[in-house]
C-alpha cells in the first residue's frame, strides 16, 4: 500500500458502521485500515473472477 494517503468521505447506514467499528476494534485496525484492506481482497476477488 502507498504512503500517499487521501481523505474519502462516505455515508454509511448506522447498522454498517455500527459492524465496521465493532470489526475494527476486534481486530486492532483503524475503520480506514479495515476499509482498505477489504477492498483489495476484493480486487483480488474480481482479477480471479
Amino acid at each position: 500500500m502507498s504512503d500517499y494517503k487521501k481523505r474519502l468521505t462516505i455515508t454509511l447506514a448506522q447498522n454498517v458502521h455500527d459492524d465496521l467499528d465493532k470489526i475494527a476494534k476486534e481486530k486492532g485496525l483503524s475503520k480506514s485500515a479495515l476499509l482498505t484492506i477489504a477492498f483489495e481482497e476484493y480486487k483480488k476477488g474480481q482479477k480471479n473472477a
